[in-house]
């Protein structure tokens, strides 16, 4: 009874620290992001001035909030304007895996490493840009937070 008792209890812990480990991590990927960097297809080039409008001359700056539920909000600033926000979603796959889907750029599973704690580098070898019917790319999206 009581060997039972002990393996019952070990695995009840082994839920609970499970449990704690994935609300953890997903604290630290909820809250405010910034875009600082897009490079696709295995280039070293940042994209965000081609892809974004007045992104370098306008100051362009994109936030990405990662809100409950699995929910996304992208916001795209220049000249300390808001031009326009997309919704997409979520998803914490593994404690180095995240999904991501938001509007025409972003659509995979991308690994992340961890530079800091307020620098993150998400890269994938299939992000399905459907830009243009681009298809499946290498990407790799540096973020920062304050």
């Amino acid at each position: 009874m009581k060997k039972i008792f002990n393996s019952l209890l070990f695995f009840g812990l082994l839920i609970v620290l499970n449990g704690c480990y994935k609300v953890h991590h997903n604290f630290m990927v909820k809250g405010i992001w910034y875009i600082d960097g897009v490079e696709i297809d295995g280039g070293s080039v940042n994209q965000m001035g081609s892809i974004l409008d007045h992104y370098e001359d306008g100051n362009g700056l994109y936030k990405v909030y990662m809100l409950e539920n699995g929910l996304l909000r992208g916001e795209y600033y220049t000249y300390d304007t808001l031009n326009y926000f997309i919704t997409g979603q979520w998803e914490l796959l593994d404690h180095d895996l995240i999904y991501l889907k938001a509007d025409q750029y972003i659509d995979g599973t991308f690994q992340i490493e961890v530079v800091n704690s307020k620098k993150v580098i998400l890269n994938t070898e299939q992000n399905n840009v459907t830009f243009f019917n681009i298809g499946d790319v290498k990407s790799v999206i540096r973020l920062s937070r304050d």
